[in-house]
């Protein structure tokens, strides 16, 4: 919250500024992601870590690429279903009495709202690999972005308006990884990436009322904002590796080793929404602005281990050796445990440059807002069986995953809550091209938040509270039933020249 100024004036023009805040929430923060990339992981579960025997290991495990060898070529593309509902719980804070509804437009507060767009479709990844005739080395470069929903639009007369109008996040992963091994033995690997994050735009409602009265619901004061930020380019790697120590066994380990550090830059808009006053433009507009805001991706951790069911010895030719014929994989079952250090991010540090007009002229002011995250862990267990006459195979998998967000502290732009993920697939090999489908449900707890405990307060920065809200800590806005859950449809085809 903006701290409380004794001239009214430099109050009224920091309104814009604390909501910048909650705005910055969703630039790519932990646990927006849903596991995971490629459609062979999302078939088994995201139990993949030792296995990894396709060319999205160049994300999921670089050491495992050393069993891709002469050229490749993949491309896998996950559609990501994420719907999320809010329904407003009665406030007990005092307000004027609601008007008649529907009134002006506004919407009824209580009544549940969803995300219009719940469909997510620009999670591509192309990978391509060749060994160069090495015999202990392969090599691959690849694009590909985060397993997410990078877009959400809400009514902006609903009771969610508080915490979020709209969204819009993009992030590319830009890889080169190298791989040395023998390709039955063992395998290790890295893999270097340069992280870009071309955009990143946020908006909610802010109560902009300079008095005493408290308003959980509408206000003539109230404007939208918005918040718009790209980062330039930077790096990190992903280090990894398998062993296969008996024929049957094989363990796998992975993990990012350099944190994603995201500098973030941009500006920040004014304006106003259907239901409020109507600004003039001069008023709405913010001489100088810009906006930054640091983000860290931290470090994780992958470990699996993979039991192997093989058929029996093949009949070697006159000549031939077990070493030349090896026993042909019929079905595996792997158990894997990720870590990721979400709890490192305890704090957004928005930096806001500009001159606000709304009420007098002023700078903008700086805000630091507490997220609390906590580390999420995750238990996956996922196989493989390949029929043995045909070439098709079936995978299927679950998984349990621990959420990012405290109790409390839940918001519309980072619904990551304890998970549980039920998957399937199907491979079909035609010649040289390996093709499969996949899906995913992903059940989310469903979350309801008291007001006397909530920590997602609606933004009111002209009076501020407590010293501007008759002694209120302020108007809770996430007071209420959150519901969300996920579905993946991931494909792939991959070609081996």
């Amino acid at each position: 919250m903006a701290k409380c100024f004794g001239d009214l004036r430099l109050r009224a023009a920091t309104l814009a500024l604390p909501i910048l805040s909650l705005v910055a929430q969703n630039a790519y923060a932990g646990g927006f992601e849903v596991p995971d990339n490629g459609a062979q992981s999302v078939g088994r579960g995201n139990a993949f870590t030792a296995k990894a025997d396709d060319l999205t290991a160049l994300a999921h495990n670089p050491g495992a690429l050393i069993k891709s060898k002469g050229a490749n070529l993949l491309y896998s593309h996950n559609v990501v279903h994420a719907p999320q509902s809010f329904t407003r719980q009665v406030s007990n804070m005092p307000s004027k009495p609601l008007p008649n509804l529907p009134e002006g437009g506004r919407a009824d507060p209580f009544a549940t709202q969803s995300n219009k767009t719940p469909w997510f479709a620009l999670g591509g990844m192309l990978v391509g690999s060749y060994d160069f005739g090495l015999e202990n080395w392969t090599f691959a470069a690849g694009v590909y972005g985060p397993s997410a929903a990078g877009h959400q639009e809400w009514d902006v007369n609903g009771g969610q308006r508080w915490m979020l109008t709209k969204m819009d996040a993009l992030m590319v992963f830009y890889s080169l990884a190298a791989a040395y091994g023998v390709p039955d033995k063992f395998g290790i690997g890295v893999t270097a990436q340069v992280v870009s994050q071309p955009s990143t735009e946020m908006s909610l409602v802010v109560d902009g009322d300079n008095g005493s009265q408290l308003a959980p619901y509408y206000k003539g004061s109230e404007i939208e904002s918005t918040l718009k930020l790209s980062a330039p380019p930077t790096f990190s790697a992903i280090v990894g590796g398998w062993w296969r120590p008996v024929e049957n066994i094989e363990i796998g380990a992975s993990g990012r080793v350099i944190p994603v550090n995201l500098n973030g830059k941009g500006n920040f808009t004014i304006a106003t929404t259907p239901t409020g006053a109507k600004f003039t433009e001069a008023q709405l507009t913010v001489l100088g602005s810009s906006a930054a805001l640091q983000l860290v991706l931290p470090a994780t951790a992958h470990v699996g281990i993979r039991y192997r069911g093989l058929d029996k010895a093949v009949e070697l030719a006159e000549g031939e050796t077990p070493t030349t014929k090896p026993r042909p994989e019929r079905w595996d079952i792997e158990l894997d445990f990720a870590y990721e250090a979400w709890s490192k991010l305890k704090d957004f540090n928005v930096d806001l440059e500009g001159e606000i007009q709304l009420f007098a002229k002023a700078n903008a002011q700086d805000v630091v807002v507490a997220k609390r995250w906590k580390d999420t862990l995750s238990l996956r267990l996922g196989g493989s069986y390949n029929l043995p006459t045909i070439p098709v195979g079936f995978m299927a998998g679950t998984f349990v995953e621990s959420g990012a967000v405290p109790h409390n502290y839940e918001n519309l732009d980072f619904p990551s809550y304890n998970r549980l993920g039920v998957n399937a697939g199907v491979k079909v090999k035609a010649g040289p091209v390996d093709i499969i489908a996949a899906y995913s449900h992903i059940f989310q707890e469903t979350r309801t938040v008291d007001e006397t405990y909530a920590k997602v307060f609606q933004q009111r920065p002209v009076a501020p509270c407590p010293g501007g809200c008759k002694g209120y800590d302020g108007v809770p806005a996430n007071a209420g039933t959150f519901t969300s859950s996920f579905d993946i449809i991931s494909a792939s085809a991959a070609i081996k020249f």
